[in-house]
């Protein structure tokens, strides 16, 4: 990977927008250099981060009425795991592909893109709810987690693996480097005590889903806006690592990672999650918050013996998060917080 974000910007994904439109014009707007297609889900249920990634799952159950989704083994299990491994063997990535219904957010940004919007990016992005996340949906037969069904599992991860692959093919028409996050609010519940996960059954499908992403040309990412082990995230093969820099506690456990220099040595890159977008916190803070929060961390991650342009050129500004829970006039103000950001760190006007 020779990746040198240099400060860009870039978004985790969801939006508090219903209509594609006006997000996609949001990010047109505040991201020149590394725009990603806008998650809506409050356009529609179907575009819930745990339905939005799960369509053609085997034995999955939407109950939009009820805004529920998760799995319902009691029927052909065996029918529908041979039908939906049939795609998988014949390698038909476009089966799981996303569609109007489910991503309007993508077909808006593609027509968008399409339309010379994105000209001069240096990436396009695009998004994935992560296996352990949609592994923690249950299924209504016994109320167990897909993850402890290694048949049910796998299928979650194998899903996941080909919508990252068809978005990355999606992408690359039109850029030479298509990244690809996989979403993992849930990481923080490993070793929790609350749950029993299988670290290395976790670690596992993630290599297989980077290893997906890669094998299309893609970047492959990951997204925590919780606590993790970050050493194991950081020794994986994973091309981006964002996590949420405006959680002192989170900050400081990521920049004392052991195995954070060597990552950034061999050439990955470090997503600050630096914008807030808690309610509380981003009705309050301005660019010089942010500025100043930045930098601090910068020096902080530089004081363990990295040389600080090589970090920053390593580096990506984001959000801390999605933005779909606030208002709309919070979620430009996280836009043009991290317009103004990246502006100031690369040493340009905004």
């Amino acid at each position: 990977m020779n990746f040198i974000p240099m400060a860009s910007a870039t978004v985790i994904g969801s939006f508090p927008h219903t209509d594609p439109s006006e997000a996609c014009g949001l990010i047109f707007e505040k991201l020149k250099d590394i725009p990603a297609w806008p998650q809506l889900p409050r356009r529609d249920f179907l575009e819930d981060m745990n339905v939005q990634y799960s369509r053609g799952l085997p034995c999955l159950v939407v109950d939009h009425e009820n805004r529920k989704v998760g799995f319902d083994t009691s029927g052909d299990m065996p029918g529908e795991l041979e039908r939906f491994y049939s795609r998988v063997i014949e390698d038909d990535v476009n089966y799981f592909g996303l569609d109007g219904l489910h991503a309007a957010g993508f077909d808006c940004f593609m027509e968008s893109v399409r339309a010379g919007k994105a000209k001069g990016a240096r990436a396009l992005k695009g998004q994935v709810s992560g296996p352990l996340t949609l592994g923690l949906m249950t299924d209504a037969v016994d109320g167990k987690y897909a993850i402890y069904k290694p048949d049910l599992f796998d299928a979650v991860v194998k899903s996941c693996a080909m919508n990252a692959r068809w978005q990355a093919r999606k992408l690359k028409e039109f850029t030479d480097t298509p990244i690809i996050f996989f979403d993992e609010p849930s990481l923080s519940i490993i070793g929790s005590g609350f749950y029993s996960v299988d670290r290395d059954l976790v670690a596992r499908s993630f290599q297989e889903i980077i290893g997906a992403i890669q094998q299309e040309g893609g970047l492959a990412g990951t997204h925590c806006c919780g606590n993790a082990d970050w050493d194991d995230l950081l020794a994986m093969d994973l091309d981006i690592i964002s996590f949420d820099a405006t959680d002192e506690i989170i900050a400081d456990k990521f920049i004392n990672a052991h195995n954070v220099n060597a990552f950034i040595e061999r050439g990955g890159c470090v997503a600050w999650g630096i914008v807030p977008t808690i309610r509380n916190k981003i009705e309050v803070v301005d660019r010089t918050g942010v500025e100043n929060l930045f930098t601090g961390l910068l020096k902080r991650l530089a004081g363990k013996g990295i040389d600080e342009a090589a970090i920053l050129g390593r580096s990506i500004i984001t959000p801390s998060c999605g933005t779909a829970t606030l208002s709309l006039p919070l979620a430009e103000k996280v836009m043009v917080l991290l317009e103004g950001l990246s502006s100031t760190v690369r040493g340009r006007p905004a």
